[in-house]
């Protein structure tokens, strides 16, 4: 098995096993609502959702909040792009220290690649840094550069 593939189904599996085992009503899928602090979706997708004691956030990119207007330059949108992020998670009362895994999307991995690096250890400072990947691809929405998604583990407050 190729090693890329065992780490999407290792990833996977850890997701989809904890979510399939939530089946009871109480522990049903909650769509997150945005608010001030959040993005407002443009189209057909939501900012995230808990499924039990996980949280998944959809695709943030590096707009400004207000206008839905991209952010100008490089690691200013990128930086955005992780504070979108992390402010779609806040709204299910998760934190940068819940991350479980990223995922990075951008347009040309050699040029962004360090950047969101340095954006990175700015916010997450020394570590520990949850497992993440860069993807390279051919285009985003709206011509952007970059693109995050994440997943957090934050249990349901009882």
């Amino acid at each position: 098995m190729r090693p890329g593939f065992r780490s999407l189904l290792t990833a996977l599996l850890a997701v989809l096993v904890p979510v399939a085992a939530c089946a009871d009503e109480t522990r049903r899928v909650e769509i997150l609502a945005p608010n001030a602090e959040t993005i407002t979706p443009s189209g057909t997708w939501s900012i995230g959702a808990r499924a039990g004691d996980f949280v998944f956030i959809g695709g943030m990119r590096g707009v400004d909040r207000t206008t839905g207007e991209l952010i100008e330059g490089e690691e200013a949108r990128i930086r955005r792009m992780f504070d979108n992020m992390l402010a779609a998670a806040a709204v299910a009362g998760a934190t940068k220290s819940d991350a479980v895994r990223l995922t990075v999307f951008v347009t040309d991995v050699a040029r962004l690649r360090p950047i969101v690096n340095k954006v990175q250890k700015d916010i997450w400072g020394d570590g520990p840094y949850p497992p993440r990947t860069v993807l390279e691809v051919p285009r985003l929405d709206q011509n952007d550069i970059a693109e995050i998604d994440g997943t957090f583990y934050r249990p349901i407050v009882k």
